[in-house]
């Protein structure tokens, strides 16, 4: 492993430099760069062990995602979800055919190929769809009567709750929907609040609609769709029926691979938290042997979607991508999250699976 370095003001990952540090009630602040007093974790046995590991694995360039996953989502979820209204954000082009179509706190994409587009995920419901997916789409300058793949994550309601609106739309078009076997059986859909009589879409309804069972991707499961490739793995943990996939992609016209994790944080019970271990010490794996090096997932908090989308479209040819990791640091990320979940179990006194 090289030893991490931070990135410079154009670069991607910037991380506190020498005031990170992890100290007795001393973090390195999630948001500014700045320090922040808090009561430190009880730093014994195996808690400390994976804390600190973690801790050396981020270096500064990943300090954030290992403050993120180590300290905010398990500790503070209402900080780690951020502003819990629903606030609209800018689609916009992060590689070459990638394109993220969501809102603060859910993510989607559209993967472009030669023979149509694939969608990612599809929102809370219907309404959402219509707003941040369709309406992302348009001012982007896609057609949505192209999409012929919308794969659906896991079986989160708010990944799946447009599917079955958006699959109504486009099936005459030659749209499908792609879930793993465990996800199809676990999605459960909700009925439909009475009509609206405002003209505005309702982005704040509760509401989720499962689209009807399509296609079931297997595990390894190889699709390809004009001139790129999407290779499927189920990944329990987050759920038991978690879609992960990798595909090669190009940013100003440079190659690269993109390793898709289709569901993280720390999950709420003991064998779910050591199901994603295993799914996570998998795909180490299976992305070091593909070479991925870039990083996008379906939530904010994972990969820095929205404040990483200004910094591409405000960048200039030749000015780095934050989404472009490199093979290393992606490798450190994953490596992150699978210390911090075991930091978790033995933050709460139950066993670790190493």
């Amino acid at each position: 492993m090289t030893t991490p370095s931070s990135h410079d003001e154009t670069g991607a990952r910037i991380g506190c430099g020498a005031r990170w540090a992890l100290t007795a009630g001393l973090l390195c602040a999630v948001l500014g760069g700045g320090p922040v007093r808090a009561q430190a974790p009880a730093a014994t046995g195996a808690l400390y062990v994976h804390i600190m590991r973690a801790r050396q694995i981020a270096g500064n360039d990943l300090a954030l995602d290992f403050n993120h996953r180590c300290f905010i989502e398990p500790l503070y979820p209402l900080i780690a979800k951020g502003i819990n209204a629903l606030s609209p954000v800018p689609p916009a082009k992060v590689l070459d055919n990638v394109y993220f179509v969501g809102q603060n706190n859910v993510s989607s994409w559209v993967v472009r190929t030669s023979a149509g587009l694939v969608l990612i995920d599809t929102q809370n419901n219907p309404d959402e769809a219509r707003q941040y997916i369709e309406g992302g789409m348009a001012q982007l300058g896609l057609d949505p009567k192209q999409i012929k793949l919308i794969v659906l994550t896991h079986e989160h309601a708010d990944h799946f709750g447009g599917s079955k609106y958006l699959q109504d739309k486009y099936r005459p078009y030659g749209a499908h929907v792609a879930a793993s076997a465990a996800a199809w059986k676990n999605m459960h859909p909700q009925p439909l609040p009475p009509p609206s009589t405002s003209a505005e879409p309702c982005g704040s309804c509760n509401y989720q609609l499962a689209a009807a069972p399509d296609v079931v991707i297997a595990d390894g499961q190889a699709v390809t769709l004009g001139d790129t490739t999407f290779t499927f793995y189920v990944t329990p943990g987050h759920t038991d029926g978690t879609l992960s996939f990798i595909f090669n992609t190009k940013d100003q016209g440079v190659p690269h691979v993109v390793g898709f994790f289709g569901g993280m944080g720390s999950p709420r019970t003991e064998s779910n938290r050591d199901k994603i271990i295993r799914s996570y010490e998998r795909w180490l794996k299976l992305t070091a042997a593909a070479g991925a090096d870039t990083l996008i997932a379906n939530h904010q908090g994972e990969d820095h979607a929205v404040e990483y989308s200004e910094f591409v479209r405000l960048r200039h040819q030749g000015d780095p991508n934050p989404f472009v990791l490199g093979k290393d640091a992606f490798q450190r990320y994953f490596e992150i999250q699978a210390e911090c979940t075991r930091a978790d179990l033995a933050r709460h006194g139950e066993k670790i699976e190493d």
